[in-house]
């Protein structure tokens, strides 16, 4: 005699969805580099010897060469101040953003009213003159910037850093002010890479390249940063390019490291196609920051 079946009539609770290993691992792996990461990234950062050269007379040529109106953007798309950037005073609400900053003059004199200095002055700490190269490396004020109170010169004051845009404008555009910085693209008329459709400036082409420049970096919400730290920069830059070296191919992105002890090859040589035998000829710009520190040409806080 077969025996019945029993049946339970107790409710069973719903059993969860497994998860696959393959599927927790994915979702646990980062997709940047840690603050960390970077900062031993920069600190290890070796320039290969027979590229140092090279990477000098760009600083020489380009870089400080335009450090004057890479600064004039930075200050356009903070927006006007009434007294560049002083703590404690309010900016000037109505100034137009594309006309020359000026002081406000119901603080200051008629007499008072000037354009600010933007000769290359570096800070120098008393005591340190004659001590050399070492001891600008060690002088955290030795921005490049012109003669002025270290707070004043503190890169946590929201103002991007003047090297940074000099860096962006290397890797988008080889330096050629005719492009716009969003992507290189010629300023006869809008952006057609992405961001295509750009400037949004008031205007049909052509544009000048302040102008694209200040809507590209507020575009990419630049002017919203309150701590221009190494890490962020570092991590900021290597956005402009993506981070696909970092996700896809787990390698160094050559838009920072290329010349560098921490790139070898691997080279995305156009969009969505990975050459890993391909070698970056252009330098990185982790190692252009990397080599103007060691000169003693600016100084980048940590934290």
């Amino acid at each position: 005699m077969k025996k019945k079946k029993h049946i339970s009539t107790t409710v069973q609770p719903k059993s969860r969805p497994k998860i696959k290993a393959k599927a927790r691992a994915k979702a646990a792996v980062p997709s940047t580099p840690s603050d960390l990461e970077y900062l031993n990234l920069f600190d290890t950062c070796v320039i290969t010897a027979e590229k140092v050269a090279q990477v000098d007379k760009v600083i020489d040529e380009k870089v400080l060469a335009n450090r004057v109106r890479y600064e004039q953007i930075a200050r356009l798309v903070q927006g006007p101040t009434v007294n560049f950037g002083l703590p404690g005073i309010a900016p000037a609400a109505s100034a137009p953003v594309f006309q020359p900053l000026r002081y406000a003059r119901s603080f200051v004199g008629a007499e008072d009213i000037q354009a600010p200095d933007l000769s290359f002055q570096p800070f120098r700490l008393p005591g340190l003159s004659g001590l050399g190269n070492s001891a600008k490396r060690s002088n955290p004020f030795a921005l490049g910037f012109s003669n002025a109170p270290p707070d004043f010169l503190s890169l946590t004051s929201g103002r991007i850093p003047w090297f940074f845009i000099a860096c962006v404008h290397y890797l988008e555009c080889s330096f050629n002010f005719n492009k716009h910085l969003h992507n290189g693209d010629p300023l006869t008329g809008y952006t057609v890479q992405v961001p295509s459709g750009r400037p949004k400036v008031g205007h049909p082409p052509p544009f000048t390249f302040e102008e694209s420049a200040v809507d590209a970096l507020r575009f990419m919400n630049f002017d919203k940063v309150r701590q221009w730290i190494l890490p962020l920069i570092l991590r900021k830059l290597e956005a402009y390019n993506g981070f696909g070296y970092f996700k896809y191919k787990k390698i160094n992105t050559p838009y920072l490291w290329s010349f560098s002890n921490h790139y070898t090859k691997g080279k995305y040589v156009k969009d969505g196609k990975y050459d890993p035998e391909a070698v970056s000829q252009q330098m990185g710009a982790a190692v252009v920051l990397k080599r103007m520190e060691e000169r003693g040409l600016i100084y980048i806080p940590r934290f």
